[in-house]
């Protein structure tokens, strides 16, 4: 990714963390891209500092490297992981500095019970603000509401 832009994990060793919209944009990225991975059948995505990359321009370049046996919910959990990382630098670091509903997305993406952990599109539905009438919205849907 060195081409397009710079590792996540080398820009907030460099930069600092991610604030704002910047950390907004790249949590509804990687959650839009899980969901529509996901809906195609495509789970264990190593979601990671070192996968992701912001581009010159505030995009999100998401490098993934499936592996066999991965699940949606440990997908899940390595994009709160991230959200966490891109936030305060560090892997398990302290979750009050995230806005409110990026904390509680990150609470439910981390439970320790996998059953529990929302779906993609759902966390995708919660992070973009809309509610239980757009259930059947797609991803596509949603990302153009």
């Amino acid at each position: 990714m060195s081409g397009q832009g710079a590792a996540l994990a080398d820009f907030v060793r460099h930069s600092g963390p991610l604030r704002g919209q910047a950390l907004q944009r790249l949590a509804i990225a990687c959650a839009a891209t899980l969901a529509r991975l996901h809906a195609s059948g495509m789970f264990g995505l190593r979601l990671s500092p070192e996968s992701v990359a912001l581009g010159t321009r505030g995009q999100v370049l998401i490098g993934w490297h499936p592996k066999a046996g991965g699940s949606a919910a440990e997908d899940i959990q390595a994009w709160a992981d991230l959200v966490v990382f891109a936030a305060t630098g560090v892997q398990d670091g302290d979750r009050a500095v995230l806005p409110p509903t990026l904390r509680i997305a990150v609470e439910q993406c981390r439970q320790s019970d996998t059953a529990a952990r929302p779906r993609a599109v759902d966390l995708l539905r919660v992070l973009l603000g809309h509610t239980v009438a757009t259930a059947v919205a797609s991803v596509d849907d949603l990302l153009a509401s």
